[in-house]
């Protein structure tokens, strides 16, 4: 009886990840955010996949909510937790965290003179 309850919370964490990121790939942002930010206080324990993913669609909804430097703090722990463990995020993820840091990067070009 005591597994039902756990065996709950872990599936109610990953599904909230999973909502929150086919909002985001929907263009649904808000909603997005409104999960991810719902299940911060229990991503904090979660492994270091599930945490990196949660990082980086935390970071690219902020990004594409137009919130540049929360942004870049998210995507920033998402990359740290694939440069510990590389191949902590899938292929896929690691092209959307390399584009959405490149994103939320200042423009270099600007200065230069």
């Amino acid at each position: 009886m005591r597994l039902l309850p756990l065996l709950l919370f872990v599936t109610a964490c990953g599904g909230a990840l999973a909502d929150a990121k086919s909002d985001f790939k929907k263009g649904r942002y808000a909603e997005a955010k409104e999960t991810l930010v719902r299940v911060e206080p229990e991503s904090k324990s979660w492994d270091d996949a599930k945490r990196a993913e949660y990082a980086l669609y935390r970071g690219l909804t902020h990004n594409a909510l137009g919130d540049r430097a929360a942004a870049s703090i998210w995507l920033k722990e998402a990359k740290a937790l694939e440069d510990a463990r590389p191949g902590t995020l899938s292929e896929d993820d690691q092209v959307r965290l390399r584009l959405g840091l490149e994103a939320v990067q200042p423009d270099s070009a600007a200065a230069t003179p």
